[in-house]
Formats: C-alpha cells, sequence, structure tokens
C-alpha cells in the first residue's frame, strides 16, 4: 500500500475530530532517554488512536492501535504523555486534513524528492511528524507549508 492511500486508510475518519494528546517512547539505557524510533502516539476525543512512525529511511509506518513497527525484544520502553511543549500548542485542535510533505536526498549530485514530512494540520497550527534519519521527529508550524500531496482533506 502507498503512502497516500494508507493515509486515507487511517485517518479518513479522523477529520473534525479533536487531538487530545500523544504519547512518546523512552528506552532504559543507565537513563531514560528519548527513543524516537518507536511511534508516537495521537489521542483523539473519539477514543481512537493514531500511531505514526517513520520505521526506515522513507518508509511511514501508521497503526490505529498500539503496535509497534518491530519488536522491542526486553527493551525497557515508557510512555511519556506530551512531553513536547512546542506540540502542546496543538492540544484540543481539530484536524482540519492530512497530507505529505516532501524534501530531498542529495545523492551524486542530484536532488532525490522523498514524501518524508506527515502535516497534520489542525485548527491550533500544524503538527510536523518528519523523517529524523530513520526515527520521528516533530515540529509545530504555526502554519501549513506549501507544495503538500492533500491525503485527507
Amino acid at each position: 500500500m502507498n503512502k497516500i492511500e494508507a493515509i486515507k486508510n487511517v485517518f479518513g475518519k479522523f477529520t473534525g475530530a479533536t487531538l487530545i494528546g500523544y504519547s512518546t517512547a523512552e528506552i532504559f539505557f543507565d537513563l531514560w532517554e528519548p527513543w524516537n524510533d518507536l511511534p508516537i502516539r495521537l489521542e483523539f476525543n473519539n477514543g481512537q488512536i493514531i500511531a505514526v512512525a517513520w520505521s526506515k529511511f522513507d518508509d511511514l509506518w501508521l497503526s490505529n492501535d498500539q503496535s509497534l513497527p518491530f519488536d522491542i525484544y526486553d527493551s525497557e520502553v515508557r510512555w511519556i504523555e506530551n512531553a513536547f511543549d512546542d506540540l502542546n500548542r496543538l492540544i484540543g485542535g481539530v484536524i482540519l486534513s492530512v497530507s505529505l510533505g516532501q524534501d530531498y536526498l542529495v545523492w551524486e549530485g542530484q536532488e532525490i524528492p522523498l514524501d518524508t514530512h506527515l502535516i497534520i494540520e489542525t485548527d491550533q497550527g500544524v503538527m510536523d511528524i518528519f523523517n529524523a534519519l530513520d526515527e520521528n521527529g516533530y515540529a509545530y508550524l504555526p502554519t501549513r507549508p506549501l507544495n503538500l500531496t492533500l491525503c485527507v482533506p
């Protein structure tokens, strides 16, 4: 299934839903550290969740449950709620649209476009969940960027 179809399948019923929180993972190695390889779990006012991860270079992994994109074996993991001040501005926001955004890989002097941003527009701003070298990166944007592929209006 391509990314656009996957986004439609997972996010299709969430336009108009309210984001009430999110959780991100930490792993214990001598101390607790962020583990952004695991999904961000978005929680909505209808009791549903959506898990999002850039599990491989430009592979977008999505789920409507608490499954994981890979086995964590015996790793000690905990889930932290609402850990990023910038993203917390979006809590209480109504989902307006979900889009894919591009970035570029430079290979032998050529720019190769890749869909590596999941853009979730709310009435309180935009959440950008992007590929940060095989893990999730997160950003708050005040408005939706230009040149996106709209997946869920």
